[in-house]
């Protein structure tokens, strides 16, 4: 148990917030900060789904976006792709 608390905390400092682990996790909230606090224990069968939805979501490929000050029609994109 103590593992799965260290991989919900760990989990939230990469996602960004509880509020992403909780989305990836599909349960609310308050549930996540109650198991990382050590409040609840959630059940043997939730924590090994639980687990894998948090590998699976660290599998997944991030997105690549395109630099912020950027534009289509910069000159030197314009140039580089011909």
């Amino acid at each position: 148990m103590h593992d799965f608390t260290r991989l919900l905390l760990n989990a939230s400092m990469t996602m960004g917030t509880p509020l992403a682990v909780a989305k990836v996790l599909q349960v609310q909230p308050k549930l996540v900060y109650r198991w990382m606090a050590g409040l609840e224990r959630p059940s043997f069968e939730d924590v090994n789904t639980s687990k894998q939805r948090l590998e699976d979501a660290f599998r997944m490929p991030k997105p690549s976006f395109a630099h912020p000050r950027r534009r289509a029609f910069d000159p030197h994109l314009i140039a580089a792709a011909a």
